[in-house]
């Protein structure tokens, strides 16, 4: 790990002279391999205060300058998401942010931190020894030890932390059922294996329409996106020791229940865990998981719900939807929109029975307990629809008399409700017990804002607001100290000591130097009328980046990004604007360009629809408005974007000529051939994206052929006179690189202006790729809009 980052660091200073301030380059021109190598935050994992909220706990990526494209794990068993995590420490009485701490440095990968219950020893994972195994940290010795031999199965979601038990003896984690050998570091169920020629077919045999066979002895089932979720989260739950580092199996992995992830009682008696999780219906886009209870000592697993919803899978396929209570073995959960609660005594679980019905239908993910654990918060009224599914009120249930206090929200139409301010995962944070605070964004300017909401007169008053974004609230049991990670457009992102009216104070960390002392740029935003799927007009976000020291009246060349469907405007509140095409905004606007960060609203997944026409009217109505604030010279804009933004950028120029130039990076082009996709385990994924999913056909091909037809760019090839730039990573296993190519051959039939850059080895996102190709695809970028937005006479 180390090794890696010192040769990011070579990397990115050689980098700031060939790629920074060289010739044509300007001095603000942030450098290429800079823009790949900083080192960040995970996005899945956020920081962990110590029960008394003296420290709090953080992982560092020090991105590597290589990292595998097929798959999420490495073949030691390290999730790809935490190749190059390092821990560290800071106090919260620190004054310098040189005061942190890095934890056990040298100790290979490491991440998932948790802390004991007297916040003494400090638990994580680390692929140090060639296996990813449990790890210990104490804070008063300052020694690193691994602590069993057992290997343990990460994720690359968060949700696998290791749980202590109240006497700090024993961690509950999830492990591998085919873990790596310690000698090859290879993982026995990947192992390839040369057998001798025994003159007998290889073929992989696949089935469907209820024809069935036999391959290797086993009858198979074509198309079961079931086996990629095993393969990916089925784990063998178990207690280790920390005295002995022997490990006890709770419930090993081919159990019925399937486990996946795991939570321990306050008293340490109970282990719940969900199953893995499953498709609802055999075509679909919603998931579902079971929810079981076992002794800690070892015994039967008890069911006790089933079905019940993942709320965000579309991001994380471990969100929880259920919570213990911070004191007592009382469990909660949320099923088909209703409060649920089981009590544990020592005959095991009771009766599980619905709360507050009359509460009606529960939005969900929000279930947190208040600091003196007598009320339980949910959200009300739900809206949205997947990932954005929110609450537009909140409710306070009490535990004890089973009355209901409702708590207004502001309206929808002006708040998007983000996240609550909590002291951990399962609880609020209030240092003012007649008060909570809710995190929102206002819909019309984009600012994020902490509102604090007055539990006995439903007052509200807003304690920060601002274009930025501070994400990970944490805080200790006392709920005194508060820390969160900060960052806007022109401040890097770091650890910061937050007040309890949420001003921020000290920084407690510098992740990377090398981000300081530079001069950024700033971000405007634009409230545009757009028209929409339904024939309504509505009001839409339109965030334009600018390069340092940029001007309304400056008329810049600029470039739109876009991912239909989705709100890019938000962007503006991350660290130099945050990725529109996956690569760094920073590496356009730190040259000239105003990158456009398109809102893009279309019909709800899985209705059938024409979504190529409403982006393309949506985009324009966008570029047109930022031209006539005076930001931009609508003669010299581009487009581009990544995956469905590929996609988009495509049927964009199918439907329009405004555009100088389009860069699609790894986009599908031809819907009904893309549909037909299928994998090597045999999952035809496609089906459910294009029915029930993004690709909003909601039908099948043969029913309406001529949708499929009218919303493929492919199929409209000859209407685009746009010059293209088409990105495609070769490796990458989300959309196949030969859709790239299709578009390419049919533009160079008919002798359009078109470039075809192909980069061997290399996946779907380009700000994962090896640093050499992710700069040079950047830079090719760069070249090709200076060609088509700034050569001589371009007007």
């Amino acid at each position: 790990m180390c090794l890696l980052a010192s040769l990011a660091c070579m990397a990115s200073a050689s980098g700031a002279k060939a790629g920074g301030a060289g010739q044509g380059e300007t001095p603000d021109a942030f450098p290429y391999e800079l823009a790949f190598t900083a080192n960040e935050f995970p996005y899945n994992e956020n920081p962990v205060a110590s029960p008394s909220g003296d420290r709090v706990a953080y992982v560092v990526i020090a991105p590597p300058a290589t990292q595998p494209q097929d798959d999420r794990f490495l073949p030691s068993g390290t999730p790809t998401t935490a190749i190059g995590a390092s821990l560290h420490i800071a106090s919260a009485d620190a004054r310098s942010a040189s005061a942190s701490i890095a934890v056990c440095a040298g100790k290979g990968n490491q991440w998932a931190p948790a802390w004991s219950r007297d916040g003494r020893q400090l638990a994580f994972y680390s692929d140090a020894d060639g296996r990813v195994q449990p790890w210990v940290y104490g804070l008063d010795s300052g020694a690193c030890r691994r602590v069993s031999d057992a290997v343990v199965r990460g994720s690359v979601f968060s949700g696998s932390e290791p749980r202590w038990s109240p006497d700090g003896g024993t961690l509950y984690v999830p492990l591998d059922p085919n873990p790596p050998t310690a000698e090859s570091g290879i993982a026995n169920s990947n192992a390839a294996v040369t057998a001798a020629d025994d003159g007998k077919s290889k073929a992989i045999v696949h089935f469907g329409g209820g024809e069935a066979g036999e391959v290797a002895g086993e009858t198979t089932r074509s198309g079961s996106s079931q086996a990629f979720m095993l393969r990916h989260y089925n784990t063998t739950l178990a207690a280790i020791s920390l005295q002995d580092g022997r490990s006890r199996v709770l419930v090993p992995a081919e159990n019925e229940t399937r486990p996946n992830r795991l939570e321990l009682s306050p008293s340490g008696r109970w282990v719940s865990y969900m199953s893995v999780i499953h498709p609802k219906e055999e075509i679909s886009t919603e998931y579902v998981t079971d929810l079981q209870v076992v002794p800690s000592a070892g015994g039967t697993p008890r069911v006790l719900a089933k079905g019940l919803q993942s709320s965000e899978h579309n991001v994380n396929y471990t969100r929880l939807d259920y919570r213990w209570h911070p004191t007592r073995d009382r469990l909660f959960y949320l099923k088909e929109g209703g409060l649920w609660s089981v009590d544990f005594t020592d005959d095991g679980a009771g009766t599980p029975r619905r709360l507050a019905e009359e509460l009606g239908e529960l939005a969900p993910a929000v279930l947190y307990f208040t600091a003196d654990g007598k009320d339980l918060l949910v959200g009300l009224d739900p809206k949205g629809l997947g990932r954005d599914r929110a609450p537009q009120g909140l409710a306070l249930v009490s535990l004890s008399a089973g009355t209901v206090k409702r708590l207004g929200l502001p309206s929808e139409k002006e708040w998007q409700f983000l996240d609550l301010v909590r002291a951990n995962e399962n609880v609020l944070w209030q240092p003012d017990p007649g008060s909570l605070s809710v995190v929102l964004r206002e819909r019309g300017t984009g600012e994020q804002a902490v509102m604090r909401l007055d539990i006995g007169s439903d007052k509200r008053s807003t304690l920060a607001k601002g274009m930025h974004r501070t994400s990970g609230f944490v805080s200790g049991g006392d709920h005194g100290n508060l820390f969160a990670i900060y960052e806007d457009i022109a401040t890097p992102p770091n650890l910061y000591r937050f007040s309890a009216s949420v001003a921020r104070g000290q920084k407690l960390s510098i992740i990377d130097p090398r981000l300081e002392g530079r001069r950024y740029g700033s971000a405007e935003v634009i409230e545009t009328r757009t028209p929409q799927h339904d024939g309504s007009m509505a009001s839409v976000r339109t965030t334009l980046l600018l390069p340092p020291g940029a001007k309304k009246g400056d008329r810049l060349p600029g470039i739109v990004m876009i991912y239909s469907g989705s709100d890019l405007s938000t962007r503006a509140s991350y660290f130099g604007g945050g990725m529109g095409n996956t690569v760094p905004s920073q590496v356009f606007t730190s040259r000239g360009y105003a990158v456009i960060m398109a809102n893009i609203v279309l019909a709800p997944e899985g209705v059938p629809s024409h979504p190529a026409e409403r982006m393309t009217d949506e985009v324009l109505a966008q570029a047109y408005a930022v031209a006539d604030a005076g930001y931009v010279d609508i003669n010299r804009l581009a487009v581009s974007g990544q995956s469905y933004g590929g996609y988009s950028t495509a049927s964009i120029v199918s439907h329009t000529n405004l555009f100088r130039a389009g860069i699609p990076v790894n986009g599908t082009f031809d819907l009904a051939s893309f549909y037909g996709g299928m994998d090597d385990a045999g999952d035809s994924h496609w089906i459910r994206w294009a029915e029930k999913g993004q690709g909003r056909m909601g039908e099948t091909p043969w029913a309406n052929p001529q949708r499929f037809i009218d919303n493929s760019p492919f199929y409209r090839i000859d209407r685009i006179h746009t010059p293209l730039l088409i990105v495609a990573g070769e490796k990458d296993g989300t959309v196949p690189y030969e859709e790239s190519k299709k578009l390419f051959v049919g533009l160079r039939r008919l002798e359009r202006p078109v470039q075809l850059a192909i980069y061997p080895g290399e996946g779907h996102v380009i700000s994962t790729w090896s640093t050499k190709n992710a700069v040079d695809a950047s830079r090719r970028m760069v070249e090709f809009l200076d060609k088509h937005l700034r050569a001589p006479g371009i007007r």
